[in-house]
């Protein structure tokens, strides 16, 4: 690939895969919340505040990682650790 299409093309790539992961996460761990024993009331709350934070997070991290490939890497074991929790297993 081209150096000036690869230059333009990272960028856009980390971009998409920045939006799409933070909002699964985001989706995950505020569902991940409701399993805990709290009070309804207090798990949704916790788990708007922590949507908050895990959105920026991980945006911090696809950008932080050295490749797109490590970024991938670097989040997929939160993913399935969250998506055990939500859909499976429980905590």
């Amino acid at each position: 690939m081209p150096a000036k299409v690869r230059f333009h093309l990272e960028p856009l790539l980390r971009t998409l895969f920045a939006i799409l992961s933070a909002f699964l996460l985001t989706r995950w761990s505020s569902i991940a919340v409701l399993a805990l024993p709290w009070a309804p009331e207090q798990a949704v709350l916790t788990g708007m505040l922590l949507a908050f934070a895990v959105f920026a997070a991980t945006v911090i991290w696809v950008f932080w990682a050295a490749s797109l490939r490590s970024a991938c890497m670097g989040l997929l074991l939160p993913t399935l650790l969250l998506i055990y929790v939500c859909y499976g297993g429980g905590v």
